[in-house]
C-alpha cells in the first residue's frame, strides 16, 4: 500500500511546480488509491489518509489532496466510510492544519462532524431518555438484544413509504428485534393518529428534545434508521427496511459459517499454485487485500467473513516459511477485528485460531538466538550413521557448529518424517559441513516428558516434521524448512 502512496507523493511534488489547479493526474491516482483502500478497517484507512496528506509538502497540493479525500468519503455509498470523513475533517480541517476553500465549507464540515461523530458504526450507541404514550420514561437502546432506532415524522413522505415495509419486517417475526419508533414531531394528536395499527413498534417521543437526540444521532432529516447490537454497538446507520433486512440476515447467520471445507481449500491451492516457487509474503497479502475489496469493500460482510476465514484456515494448513510469515500480517490486519468477528462462533472458530497462530509464530522467530537448551538427539554429519537403534546423546543447541545447522523434530510413526530422514542423508552427503540434529519427539515424551513439554513451549511443533535452520553462531535463519522437493 505504501508503494502506491509514495508514487502519489512523488506526483504531488512534481505538480507543485506548476501554479495551476486542479491536478487531474493526481486526482486520477487518488481515485485508484481509494479503490485499493476499500475494505480496509476504518483505523487503517484513517492512518493511510493521514500519511498521504502529511507527505504533501506544498500547501496547495496538500489542500487539494485533503479535500479530495474528504469529499470521497463524505459521498461514499459504503456504509461506515463516513467515519473516515469525520476523522479527516477533525484532524486536518477543524484543527487548522489545512484550510478549506471557504468559511462556509468549514462551517458545514464542523456541522457534519458534530452531527455524526457520536453515532458512527462500531461505537457505543448513545442512550436516550424518551417518553412512551403514557408519559413513562424509557431508556433506549437497551442491551441484550438487537434494537432498531427509527426516527420518523408523521408528515414525511419518505417515512410514509418506509414505515409499512419496516412494520411488515417487524410483524413477520423473522428477526429477534425491538423496533423503537421515535416520533420527531411535537403534535400529540398527529403522533396518536400515526400509532394506530402499529402495535409491533415501541412508540416513543421527546417533544422538548431534552435527550439531544438530534445531535447524538445526527437526525437532520427523516427517516433515519440505526441497528444496534446486543452489546450496545452500532452495527448499521442510514438504513432503509431493505438494507436492515440484509444486514440482520448477515448478522444473525454468522453462527452458520463453516471454514476450511475441502472445496475452498482446493480452490486456494490452485490459486497459490500459480505462483509455484516465486510466492512471497506480499503475494499472499495482495490476495487477501483483493478478497477484502471485493467483499467488505462492496458492503458484503457475509462474503468477507467466509473468504477471509477460509484463507486463515488455508494458511494454518500450510507448513512452508512464506505462508507462516504471511500469516502474521494477515492476522493482524484481517483477524484482529473484534468489531467484525464478534459472535461466540467467530471467537471460537476464527479469533482463537488467529491468536494460536500468532502465539506459535513468536516461538524462536527468525533472527533470534537459538535457546540455550540441552536436548537429547542424534547428530548427523555424514550419511549412514543414523538408524533406529542408534542411541541418543545430550546436545547443547548453542554448541552446534555447522554451515548451516538444522534441527529436525520428527516421530518414527510419521510417514512424512521418514521421507524427511531420507532427505537428511542426501543433505549431509552433499555438504559435509552441515550439522543435523534429529530429535524424536515420540521417544522424548516417553523418556523425558518434562523436556518434551519444554520443547513444545519453545518451538512451533504443532505439526511434525518441523525443520529449523540456524547459522554457525546459533541465530535462527529459517523455520518450516522444506528439505523434500
Amino acid at each position: 500500500m505504501r508503494r502506491l502512496l509514495l508514487s502519489l507523493v512523488a506526483l504531488g511534488a512534481s505538480l507543485a511546480l506548476y501554479a495551476q489547479q486542479p491536478y487531474p493526474e493526481l486526482g486520477a491516482k487518488l481515485d485508484q488509491y481509494f479503490l485499493a483502500l476499500a475494505g480496509e478497517p476504518v483505523a487503517v484507512q484513517n492512518e493511510e489518509c493521514d500519511f498521504l496528506i502529511e507527505t504533501c509538502q506544498d500547501s496547495l497540493v496538500r489542500q487539494y489532496t485533503a479535500l479530495k479525500i474528504y469529499d470521497h468519503y463524505l459521498k461514499s455509498k459504503i456504509m461506515g466510510d463516513d467515519a473516515v470523513a469525520v476523522h479527516v475533517a477533525r484532524e486536518w480541517f477543524l484543527s487548522g492544519k489545512v484550510k478549506m476553500k471557504s468559511e462556509e465549507d468549514a462551517f458545514h464540515a464542523q456541522l457534519f462532524v458534530q452531527f455524526n461523530e457520536n453515532s458512527l458504526i462500531g461505537s457505543q450507541a448513545p442512550v436516550l431518555t424518551l417518553f412512551a404514550p403514557d408519559s413513562t420514561r424509557q431508556y433506549v437502546p437497551q442491551k441484550g438484544g438487537y434494537s432498531v432506532l427509527y426516527f420518523y415524522d408523521a408528515g414525511c413522505a419518505t417515512c410514509k413509504r418506509e414505515t409499512p415495509k419496516l412494520l411488515g419486517l417487524t410483524e413477520s417475526g423473522k428477526y429477534p428485534i425491538t423496533v423503537y419508533a421515535i416520533y420527531v414531531g411535537a403534535s400529540k394528536e398527529e403522533w396518536e393518529s400515526w400509532r394506530k395499527g402499529k402495535d409491533a413498534f415501541v412508540h416513543l417521543w421527546d417533544p422538548e428534545v431534552s435527550s439531544n437526540w438530534q445531535l447524538l444521532y445526527g437526525v437532520l432529516q427523516t427517516p433515519k434508521m440505526y441497528l444496534v447490537g446486543p452489546e450496545g454497538t452500532i452495527l448499521g446507520r442510514g438504513l432503509d427496511a431493505s438494507a436492515l433486512d440484509i444486514l440482520l440476515n448477515r448478522e444473525l447467520s454468522r453462527e452458520e459459517y463453516i471454514y476450511g471445507e475441502e472445496g475452498e481449500m482446493e480452490r486456494l491451492r490452485q490459486l497459490f499454485g500459480t505462483y509455484e516457487d516465486t510466492l512471497k509474503v506480499k503475494d499472499v497479502m495482495d490476495v487477501a487485500d483483493y478478497m477484502a475489496a471485493r467483499t467488505f469493500g462492496e458492503g458484503d460482510v457475509n462474503a468477507y467473513k467466509q473468504t477471509i476465514g477460509d484463507l486463515l484456515y488455508y494458511l494454518f494448513s500450510q507448513r512452508t516459511e512464506v505462508y507462516r510469515d504471511a500469516s502474521i500480517p494477515f492476522i493482524q490486519k484481517y483477524i484482529e477485528q473484534p468489531e467484525i468477528w464478534n459472535t461466540e462462533a467467530d471467537k471460537a472458530q476464527v479469533s482463537s485460531l488467529g491468536e494460536l497462530m500468532l502465539s506459535l509464530s513468536r516461538r524462536t522467530p527468525v533472527g533470534s538466538a537459538i535457546p540455550d537448551l540441552t536436548v537429547p538427539g542424534t547428530l548427523r554429519r555424514k550419511p549412514g550413521l543414523f538408524c533406529k537403534g542408534t542411541k541418543t546423546k545430550d546436545f547443547r543447541l548453542r554448541k552446534l557448529r555447522g554451515k548451516p545447522s538444522y534441527l529436525v523434530f520428527y516421530t518414527q510413526s510419521c510417514q512424512a518424517c521418514q521421507e524427511l530422514l531420507s532427505a537428511v542423508d542426501s543433505l549431509v552427503e552433499n555438504n559435509r559441513k552441515v550439522r543435523v540434529l534429529l530429535i524424536d519427539m515420540e521417544a522424548l515424551f516417553k523418556d523425558n516428558p518434562a523436556k518434551a513439554e519444554e520443547l513444545l513451549d519453545t518451538f512451533d511443533l504443532s505439526v511434525l516434521p518441523f525443520v529449523l535452520q540456524m547459522d554457525r553462531k546459533g541465530i535462527v535463519e529459517h523455520r518450516y524448512v522444506q528439505l523434500l522437493k
